[in-house]
């Protein structure tokens, strides 16, 4: 009789918990995606070798409950990111997979008469542009605040960034230790909307101890940089045009106690990113250009760290260079040197044109040239030349919500990937890929 009483009170609690979120308003949203890639020759190694080709997947599901006016919940996670046919549970680098589900995204939102407040962990580090930004990999801690007046926004953020908190031994102020042993983004930001597009500028004051050397006393040292990213993204006539610009300065490395060695010195972060993209339609067809650009660390310099910003995971211009989804999967482009998808030290532009012949379907061609600004190391790589890239892709929407995208890319290799070697030798690339999408 115990019991049964037990099981009928916890059944009166679940239905007590249960009936206001059933009264609440939930909203779904999400998207899935299944791609095939044949990458012939990732290495660039000559003679050619070691072909990859695979399958991955991804589901993500995201849940806003409206719990009442001007108070909202929402949760997102990613479920099934794997390649196909791997084994439960494989997780060789750089093939990540997850079979179960990730949540990534967990936050409440508010309304008040001073503003918006967004509480909770959030996708991080997207603003302006896709370029910079690297929202797909970077979710953490977030607080957010929002006022719009008018044709202006106003934001004020500060992030925890996931994974740099220090173990337990060192992150409750051991005397002599960095203290925190995190990192932390404070950030506000202005933004004005305009008929057809808007411009803003982002400040940073980024401050961090989770890179500080713990493994002995008193040489520990904290980031304290400031980053500035102003953008403008509008439409003005047939033409489209965005644009965004990056600079950090501070210092990277504060040291608690400098001293006079190289490895206890301050170093101080003065890096630049640029990029700029313009499309001019000419319906059916359309015509464009863009230009991208993150500054490398001079291995000459020291104490000055130029190569602090990167171009984004989110921004991927080729199929084979900077591509976000191939280096997850595949790894970093070249041997002796190495091109990730999330890059410093690269000079580039691309030419491209399409043609969308029915609505539904869009037919795109580009050649992309890209280059190091800066040599790896001290010794003299023997090009700088990272090669020419030709793309070709075929996207048609068989629903509005569901998108099939077929494409072939070829890489002439530069002989940068010779590293500083010049008689290593290197091969060009090409890849054939399809990708069925659905939104909703």
């Amino acid at each position: 009789m115990r019991k049964f009483w037990i099981v009928l009170l916890s059944l009166a609690l679940i239905m007590a918990f249960t009936f206001p979120a059933a009264a609440a308003d939930a909203k779904f949203s999400g998207s899935f995606w299944v791609q095939g890639t044949y990458d012939n020759n990732r290495k660039l190694a000559d003679p050619t070798y070691g072909s990859v080709s695979s399958i991955y997947q991804r589901a993500r599901i995201g849940t806003t409950f409206q719990v009442a006016e001007g108070l909202s919940f929402t949760t997102r996670f990613d479920a099934l990111e794997k390649t196909w046919g791997a084994a439960a549970g494989y997780s060789a680098t750089p093939d990540v997979t997850s079979e179960n589900i990730k949540f990534e995204n967990a936050f409440v939102t508010f309304k008040t008469v001073v503003g918006q407040f967004d509480i909770g962990y959030q996708t991080q580090s997207r603003f302006g542009t896709a370029f910079g930004d690297s929202g797909e990999i970077d979710n953490g801690g977030r607080i957010k605040y929002t006022l719009a007046t008018g044709p202006m926004v106003f934001l004020a953020l500060l992030d925890k960034v996931e994974g740099q908190k220090g173990s337990v031994a060192n992150q409750y102020g051991t005397p002599g230790y960095a203290s925190e042993h995190d990192y932390e983004k404070y950030s506000v930001a202005g933004m004005y909307n305009f008929t057809g597009g808007s411009a803003g500028l982002l400040i940073q004051y980024l401050l961090g101890s989770a890179t500080a050397d713990n493994t002995a006393v008193g040489v520990g040292y904290k980031t304290k940089a400031y980053a500035f990213v102003p953008y403008m993204k509008g439409k003005f006539g047939p033409v489209y045009v965005e644009a965004e610009l990056g600079y950090i300065m501070g210092k990277t490395k504060a040291f608690m106690n400098e001293g006079t060695t190289a490895a206890t010195q301050d170093v101080d972060a003065d890096a630049w990113r640029g990029y700029i993209m313009a499309n001019v339609d000419l319906a059916p067809a359309y015509v464009g250009a863009q230009a991208f650009y993150a500054s490398g660390d001079d291995p000459t310099t020291a104490d000055k760290n130029e190569g602090v910003l990167t171009t984004g995971s989110d921004y991927s211009p080729c199929l084979i260079l900077m591509n976000y989804d191939l280096g997850k999967w595949y790894g970093a482009v070249g041997n002796y040197v190495t091109v990730g998808n999330n890059r410093n030290n690269i000079l580039g532009g691309q030419l491209f044109a399409g043609i969308k012949p029915i609505p539904k379907l869009d037919v795109k061609f580009s050649v992309t040239a890209a280059k190091l600004n800066e040599n790896l190391t001290t010794t003299e790589l023997v090009s700088k030349n990272l090669g020419y890239e030709a793309d070709l892709t075929a996207s048609y929407k068989i629903y509005d919500n569901l998108e099939y995208m077929i494409g072939f890319g070829y890489l002439w290799a530069g002989d940068a990937f010779k590293g500083t070697v010049s008689t290593n030798t290197v091969e060009n690339d090409y890849i054939v890929t399809h990708k069925l999408s659905l939104v909703f």
